[in-house]
Order: structure tokens, then C-alpha cells, then sequence
């Protein structure tokens, strides 16, 4: 059955300019290339398509704070020149109004069987389907080298939803979302280990939230499409569940 993978385009052009921040731009799209062979080598892919976030993002008006602590961050100097290389070489699709999580998550929906999610976002986990995490390596503040190694995994529709309900408990620190007060990771799997429904889940993440416009405010900034416009709403299980 042939393979087709779903390229993080955002993840690629950043790591590829991060790595060449002191070369030239030829290196950085080497090193681009490079990225995108072993990645299609590791998954078997016989085809790709790359998602790149563009420049508005409904979740900024849900949450004018989301992803405010990245706003100090040094763009690497190639960033913006991978990006529309991807673009032009490979036609990257390029979200409005979302970001390339969404795509990636609308796109790996479609057929769940014949796509593979690449990418080393934790959040796209959520997502039912084949994830692919390509293997990474660096050095801590102490000076001590570490690395992570490569990770396939298949996620089921149950277990990626109940990673969402997840994360509305602990939040993501990464897009500055602080989750439910006083719920850490341990009390979170707790919280969920047992449930099975989604109801379950929204009942138990319901009660550890102080206002239902601050559940509402998280899960929208947290879930990432299936389809399009697929903007969470709190599910109301008394009518029907959420579709």
C-alpha cells in the first residue's frame, strides 16, 4: 500500500536553519534535503507533501497570550528562505487562519491508513493514524550530550483523544497554555487512566477547571483539526456528541 507522508514543514525549515546558523544558505537547504531523504527512507514513503504555518492564526484571538513566550526567541537566519524554498521546490501548503498542525491533522484524517504525520510535536499526537519522529541530538546547559532516538508509533482515535483531554489538564508550556490550576502530570494520567469515553473525560477535566470559559478558551487553543474550520467546542453530551 503506498505511503504517503505528511511533512512538519515548520519543524524541517527551522532545525535545518537552526544547524546552518553559521553557514550558507546552500548548507541549510543541504541539510533541508537531507532531512526530508532519511525521513521518507525511515517511513517508506513513497510520496510527500510539506504543511507550513502562515502568518494568522485564529488561536491568537482566542488567546492573545498563545505562544507569547516565544516572542524572545532569535528566528534562525535562514528560517525564512527554507521556507519559501519549500514552497517553490516542493508547493508547501501553507496554512490561513490555522497553523500547519491543523493541516497535517485534516490531511492525516482524509485516509488515515496511507499517511504518516513526521514531526517532532508532541501535540500531534492527538491525531488518530501512523506519527513518525525522526531521531535528535544535542548538548544541556551543563555541557552533557544526549539524544533521542527515532519513534514510530500508530495512534488510535480513543488513545488520541483521550491525549487532548491530557493536555487540557496539564496545558503546554511550549504554546504558553497553563492547563487546569494544580494538576500536574501525575494527577492528570490518574485523573484519566480509567475512562474510556470522552463524556468520562470532559466530566473529569470539567471539574478541575474554576470556568467553563477558561476550559473553552484551552480547547480551542489545544485541539488541532480533523477537517476543516474544526474548531473545538465544549461537547454537550446531553443532545449528541460532538461531530
Amino acid at each position: 500500500m503506498p505511503i504517503k507522508a505528511l511533512l512538519d514543514g515548520d519543524i524541517y525549515a527551522y532545525r535545518s536553519s537552526a544547524a546552518s546558523e553559521n553557514e550558507d544558505l546552500a548548507i541549510a537547504i543541504y541539510r533541508l534535503e537531507e532531512m526530508i531523504d532519511l525521513t521518507l527512507h525511515a517511513t517508506q514513503a513513497d510520496e510527500f507533501s510539506v504543511f507550513l504555518s502562515g502568518p494568522t492564526n485564529f488561536r491568537y484571538d482566542v488567546y492573545p497570550e498563545y505562544k507569547a513566550n516565544r516572542q524572545k526567541l532569535v528566528r534562525p537566519r535562514h528560517l525564512s528562505d527554507l521556507k519559501e524554498y519549500l514552497q517553490d521546490k516542493y508547493a508547501a501548503v501553507v496554512s490561513e487562519g490555522c497553523e500547519a498542525d491543523d493541516l497535517l491533522g485534516i490531511e492525516q484524517c482524509k485516509q488515515l491508513q496511507n499517511t504518516v504525520i513526521c514531526s517532532l510535536d508532541k501535540d500531534l499526537r492527538q491525531i488518530p493514524g501512523n506519527h513518525y519522529s525522526f531521531p535528535i541530538s544535542g548538548t544541556s546547559t551543563n555541557g552533557k550530550k544526549w539524544e533521542k532516538a527515532a519513534d514510530h508509533a500508530v495512534v488510535t482515535e480513543a488513545e488520541g483523544l483521550k491525549f487532548f483531554y491530557y493536555q487540557l489538564l496539564v496545558g503546554d508550556p511550549a504554546d504558553n497554555i497553563r492547563g487546569a490550576a494544580g494538576i500536574g502530570k501525575v494527577r492528570a494520567t490518574a485523573l484519566l487512566k480509567d475512562l474510556t469515553t470522552e463524556q468520562e473525560m470532559l466530566e473529569a477535566v470539567r471539574d478541575c477547571y474554576s470556568s467553563e470559559e477558561e476550559l473553552l478558551m484551552n480547547g480551542q487553543c489545544l485541539w488541532i483539526f480533523r477537517k476543516p474550520n474544526d474548531i473545538w467546542n465544549i461537547p454537550n453530551f446531553e443532545t449528541s456528541i460532538r461531530t
